[in-house]
């Protein structure tokens, strides 16, 4: 999760969660037996058709993009057994928020209300404001009320034992825009693919230099998954591509002033640059003004999808592949709860609905009518939009 920057429609990734699988039991996704002990969580069982849903979003999103489809990565994907947690409405929801730090950040908090209302839910709402510390003690807070379920934006893994603690009170845990991989304890993560995300970008990118070319690298906070497993991504395909130069990789932070600052020393000591691969639309922006500032042709770049980032590339006509990261990925996980608390199987990794797109595309999702706040494309009513003065 980007914890600065930020910490589609719902039927696609909700009707993959109604799925019912059969097979035999295994480890859910990030569940370890290191300890020896069982899971406090429902038992997972496998499923070729958890795998297929999976693998179908690779395709569709590497379809759009016109690269070769690739098997996805390795991993346990499997239909969570969670008739353990039914139980009769109405039913109160603990939302354990990073907190509406930044429009990102403030777009996910309203969706999630929005889902709850409609669905008549009582959301029991705290707000880290950024802090993972502040964090640990919003969750044992939002414990003490007794929840029917714990819905968290993971901003550190200090809150894994009070996880734990929930699981064993029989609390179904689900986690939104990032992952938790060290514990047992958590039914489902509705999280975009990190390294779908990173291998798209990277695919792109040759294809565009017919496999041969500088390009340099820019993420953004060191350290965290979110900048790291996509870049991992993205390097290990790189790697494939001998005739692909990656002549450096910086660091941003995921914000436009620092990435104006990376770019514009970029440039001046690696003059023959082709693309800018990127997770970030932040990135591009800041790549965009040192580009311009400096009167040279802007690389290809890639990156998230802000309406910031389409305004200077309609301007200034940038080649880009985008990927979304949507805000309403934690307002799709209070249907996933939904469902477990209907003891409906849901699968252990949701895939949200998320655009990908390039330069062909941009007048499908750029909103002139909207600020550069606006995260692309917005599943957020009008009203709403207009209330965050998005619109």
């Amino acid at each position: 999760m980007r914890f600065t920057r930020r910490v589609g429609a719902l039927p696609a990734a909700v009707a993959i969660v109604l799925v019912v699988a059969a097979s035999g039991s295994v480890p859910a996704f990030g569940r370890t037996d290191r300890t020896g002990a069982d899971p406090a969580s429902a038992p997972c069982s496998d499923s070729a058709k958890a795998k297929a849903a999976i693998a179908k979003v690779w395709k569709q999103s590497e379809k759009i993009l016109g690269v070769p489809v690739l098997k996805p990565p390795a991993q346990t994907l499997c239909f969570v057994d969670t008739s353990k947690y039914k139980k009769s409405g109405p039913y109160t929801i603990a939302f354990a928020s990073q907190g509406p730090t930044n429009s990102w950040a403030s777009s996910s908090d309203a969706y999630v209300r929005y889902v709850a209302n409609r669905n008549h839910v009582k959301l029991a709402y705290a707000s880290a404001n950024g802090d993972a510390t502040k964090q640990v003690g919003n969750v044992q807070d939002l414990l003490a009320q007794n929840p029917d379920a714990l819905l968290i934006q993971p901003m550190s893994s200090a809150i894994q034992a009070l996880v734990h603690q929930a699981a064993q009170r029989n609390i179904p845990v689900v986690v939104c825009t990032g992952q938790l991989p060290d514990t047992n304890d958590i039914v489902s993560t509705v999280n975009r693919d990190y390294t779908l995300n990173g291998t798209l970008f990277a695919q792109w990118i040759v294809k565009q230099l017919h496999g041969k070319g500088e390009i340099a690298m820019i993420s953004g906070i060191p350290g965290v998954p979110t900048a790291e497993l996509q870049y991992q991504a993205a390097k290990a395909f790189f790697a494939k591509y001998p005739g692909i130069k990656i002549m450096t990789h910086q660091y941003d932070n995921w914000s436009p002033t620092q990435a104006k600052t990376v770019a514009a020393s970029v440039l001046v000591k690696y003059p023959n640059l082709k693309a800018i691969w990127s997770d970030s639309s932040f990135t591009d922006v800041g790549v965009v003004q040192a580009y311009t500032a400096a009167h040279k042709p802007i690389p290809f770049v890639t990156g998230d999808s802000s309406n910031a980032f389409l305004r200077v590339a309609k301007k200034y006509d940038v080649k880009f592949a985008l990927s979304a990261y949507p805000p309403e990925q934690c307002g799709q996980a209070v249907d996933v709860v939904l469902q477990i608390l209907k003891g409906k199987p849901v699968l252990n990794q949701v895939p949200p609905a998320s655009a990908v797109y390039t330069h062909a595309q941009l007048d499908k999702y750029y909103r002139p009518d909207c600020t550069d706040n606006l995260w692309v494309p917005s599943s957020l009513p009008s009203a709403i939009l207009k209330q965050l003065k998005l619109c």
